[in-house]
């Protein structure tokens, strides 16, 4: 790698204005020197840095020699598709749209359009700006920059661009939660007549929901503030995914998913081909919403959605039941043992077979919804905002077991 040259105050300036947006054109003002100042200055520091005379090649180097260094961010923040972020490196380096298209074998209008959509979704008003970003969500890395720097040929980025993995959602369980064995349920009979009932030797309050049905247990890894931490694994947490989706919160980060459209509020649902209803009447899914600024992550990175998927506003939708386990007595009467391997729909409405069932995640029946296009819907709430997203801190601890909420209503 080079070796990085110690910036002077005026050349530190020049590249946060650089990245910030600013045009050559608007540096004098902003640094408060005549123009040929701003040229003299900018022309010796990319003499300095050996970098062509391209703003956002500038600041690509910058920061891959250690010149300067921009404040991280958390990669799963930003809502990009990987057409999107291919591009990223490509800018780093100087490509201009004939080059990039020639790079990844598309049309220069494919990857125009691909371009302005990048500039959009940054919000980025310049090339310079959009690495900048770029640089600081871990999209444009060191090792392209340098590996460019030094046999002046960049790789084939579109594996490098995307997210090595999808989000660990809040949902998901994680590596050091343990799930409850079935040695721990038993068959509890009641007063003369009515049917034994399914429960664990220990129970408490805790473990069935307002409806009586008994849920997994899986203990939880917490941070101080109520999030679960470590690595994530398949699988999702039963109680986590109960006040996900009951509440309608957010399935990445357990933050406000509601979204007001003037006119009403819907909730954004990413489904599957699978999840629709035998009838066509709407779909069942296990699957907790997503708010807008964690949509376009989730289409992009969930395994799920890989093959396909649709994006829904639902504007009415109502519990349904759960997806869970029926349980038999074995030849004692008392204890059980699972009567499939598999886990099941089982609809609240059937009171009797619910005796016998262990839950572990919880159905909603999305039943009045409009079809819509998921990056036009991401790109309008950015540009414009007209979808009112709630204020509520997503630093609130959210709820432990399983407890009804004031927002616990269909939407």
């Amino acid at each position: 790698m080079r070796t990085a040259p110690a910036l002077e105050e005026d050349e530190s300036l020049l590249l946060q204005h650089l990245a910030d947006g600013a045009l050559l054109t608007e540096l004098p003002a902003l640094l408060k020197i005549s123009a040929r100042k701003v040229s003299t200055l900018y022309g010796k520091l990319c003499d300095r840095l050996r970098a062509p005379r391209k703003p956002a090649v500038l600041l690509a180097i910058c920061y891959a020699t250690g010149a300067a260094q921009p404040a991280m961010l958390d990669p799963s923040d930003i809502a990009m598709p990987a057409t999107e972020r291919e591009l990223l490196p490509l800018m780093a380096v100087g490509m201009t749209l004939k080059g990039m298209a020639q790079h990844l074998g598309l049309s220069r209008g494919m990857v125009e359009r691909r371009a302005q959509s990048l500039m959009e979704n940054l919000q980025a008003k310049t090339w310079a700006q959009a690495v900048h970003l770029g640089w600081q969500y871990q999209i444009v890395t060191a090792d392209v920059v340098t590996a460019w720097l030094r046999t002046g040929a960049i790789g084939d980025t579109a594996s490098d661009a995307r997210p090595a993995r999808s989000p660990a959602l809040y949902i998901q369980a994680r590596e050091a939660e343990v799930a409850e064995t079935s040695r721990a349920l038993c068959l509890v009979r009641g007063r003369s007549g009515e049917l034994p009932v399914l429960s664990y030797w220990d129970q408490t309050a805790d473990d069935r929901d307002e409806q009586g049905t008994l849920w997994a247990r899986h203990s939880e890894v917490l941070s101080h503030s109520g999030r679960p931490v470590g690595p994530a694994v398949p699988g999702r947490h039963p109680i986590r995914q109960f006040n996900t989706m009951r509440r309608q919160r957010c399935r990445v980060g357990f933050c406000p998913a509601r979204l007001d459209l003037g006119k009403g509020h819907a909730h954004l649902y990413l489904v599957t081909a699978n999840e629709l209803l035998p009838d066509g009447s709407g779909y069942r899914t296990v699957e907790p919403p997503t708010c807008i600024d964690h949509a376009l992550l989730c289409a992009e990175t969930e395994p799920r959605l890989q093959d396909g998927y649709t994006a829904l506003l639902v504007s009415t939708s109502t519990i349904s039941g759960v997806l869970g386990k029926r349980f038999a007595p074995l030849d004692d009467g008392i204890n059980v043992g699972a009567t499939r391997d598999e886990r099941e729909f089982h609809p609240y409405a059937d009171r009797d077979a619910m005796r016998s069932v262990l839950a572990y995640q919880l159905a909603r029946d999305l039943t009045s919804y409009k079809p819509i296009d998921l990056r036009r819907l991401v790109r309008a709430s950015f540009q414009t905002a007209p979808l009112s997203r709630p204020s509520a801190p997503r630093s609130s601890r959210p709820p432990g077991r399983l407890k009804s909420h004031p927002s616990d209503q269909p939407a």
